[in-house]
């Protein structure tokens, strides 16, 4: 009597090899390729062309693969690393500049050179470069303007305070620099893993294709990664 699989089995069946990872992936080759010259399997593929110098082309491209997505791995940890240093000193040297660009909207309210020299009623820009701008503006006016210097000096915001939080963005345009090479070096290992993937992983798929044909024993088919469902 012929039977159906349950739909939602189907779904998950289906969610399971959708989202399954290249690194699960990768270990499926490996034992593929690790037993295709087991006894049993490896004169059987001959037939269409699995010729020992064949598989051990496979292997090879596999350990090429395996290397690549050690280096993607290695990379983007770092990125990730990079990226965490960056948000933290941001959110350091924004939280003061948020405090400073209140403070110094009340101390200046009513004189519209100071406020628009500022900046301080404009919105605070979401982008790094944009927001990167505003605060550099802004301790530079503080800075470099005598009046403003000193009238900020009675809320706290003192010329140390200023100089280090100029000193702090200078060092936070340098992570990000590094954090921007840091990305470009992640993608660049990612697209070499993904390339060297996209050549290998169809192959494995076709030899793969070719062995469901070719052994209907099911131990033959476990021995090189294939589930077999009990009949």
């Amino acid at each position: 009597m012929e039977t159906t699989e349950n739909p939602t089995t189907e779904a998950t069946n289906a969610s399971k090899t959708k989202y399954e990872s290249i690194d699960d992936k990768i270990a499926k080759m490996k034992i593929t390729f690790d037993n295709a010259t087991l006894p049993g399997i490896v004169e059987i593929l001959l037939t269409v062309g699995y010729t020992p110098e064949k598989i051990d082309s496979l292997r090879t491209g596999l350990a090429q693969l395996e290397i690549l997505q050690q280096v993607r791995t290695k990379e983007y940890a770092d990125q990730l690393a990079e990226t965490d240093k960056l948000e933290a000193k941001r959110a350091a040297i924004d939280s003061l500049f948020v405090t400073h660009r209140k403070l110094s909207k009340i101390l200046f309210k009513g004189d519209i050179q100071a406020i628009t020299a500022l900046q301080v009623d404009a919105l605070k820009p979401v982008s790094f470069a944009g927001w990167m701008q505003m605060a550099l503006n802004f301790y530079q006016q503080l800075s470099s303007v005598a009046t403003f210097k000193t009238k900020v000096a009675g809320v706290g915001i003192t010329d140390a305070v200023i100089n280090n939080q100029l000193q702090e963005l200078a060092a936070l345009q340098t992570l990000k620099n590094s954090q921007r090479k840091e990305t470009a070096e992640s993608q660049a290992a990612t697209d070499a893993r993904d390339k060297a993937f996209d050549e290998l992983y169809p192959l494995y798929s076709e030899y793969i294709q070719y062995a469901k044909v070719l052994l209907p024993d099911n131990q033959a088919l476990e021995a090189i990664g294939v589930k077999v469902r009990a009949k």
